[in-house]
């Protein structure tokens, strides 16, 4: 009798152990996808997720700056836009794409500061960035440039300004670093199909 007790003590116990955990595992997924696009962004562990090929880095370029330019940033309410804590957030994910050289034209404070005057271009133009695209991957050039490994692809931003809608498109130079990341070593608008300059 003491055995069947103790038995079943147990079994309520891990009915008890797996129920919690099963609990808190729904909880974790159900938080994960109750964020936002820029609390994703700034979430991305790039250090040990970093992403893997010159396409998948512009994509993440493209989503950051997507986020800087958004229409609930733009032209949302006070609580759409990007509080100064998630605009910082974004800009240290946009850093960590850039190649050294890059960097060092561009110090944190600098880039900050040009960042937040763009925003407030776009603010007063009516204008956002309505979605984003990068090329296919065969569309993707990569190559030895001396002892680099460079890769040269393009990327576009379909932009509304006061209500009509234009492509801008980029070209992309990429660098592999030493860790074998690749890294943005610069960028320029190009022209496009549909495009305008800005």
């Amino acid at each position: 009798m003491k055995k069947g007790k103790l038995i079943l003590i147990a079994l309520v116990c891990i009915g008890l152990i797996c129920g919690g955990f099963y609990w808190s595992m729904q909880e974790s997924q159900q938080k994960e996808t109750e964020l936002t696009e820029v609390q994703k962004i700034i979430a991305k562990d790039l250090e040990n997720d970093y992403p893997k090929t010159p396409r998948e880095v512009v994509k993440f370029f493209n989503r950051i700056t997507k986020s800087y330019y958004s229409l609930d940033n733009i032209t949302g309410n006070a609580s759409e836009k990007l509080t100064e804590q998630e605009l910082n957030g974004l800009i240290d994910q946009m850093l960590c794409l850039f190649d050294k050289d890059l960097l060092a034209i561009n110090p944190r404070d600098e880039y900050h500061d040009s960042i937040v005057l763009d925003i407030a271009v776009y603010t007063q133009k009516d204008k956002y960035i309505a979605s984003t695209d990068v090329c296919d991957s065969n569309e993707v050039i990569q190559k030895k440039n001396g002892e680099d490994e460079v890769a040269i692809l393009t990327g576009s931003f379909f932009i509304n300004e006061n209500g009509t809608f234009y492509n801008v498109y980029h070209e992309y130079l990429l660098r592999k670093d030493e860790t074998g990341k690749w890294k943005i070593m610069g960028y320029q608008q190009i022209q496009g199909d549909n495009s305008d300059d800005e």
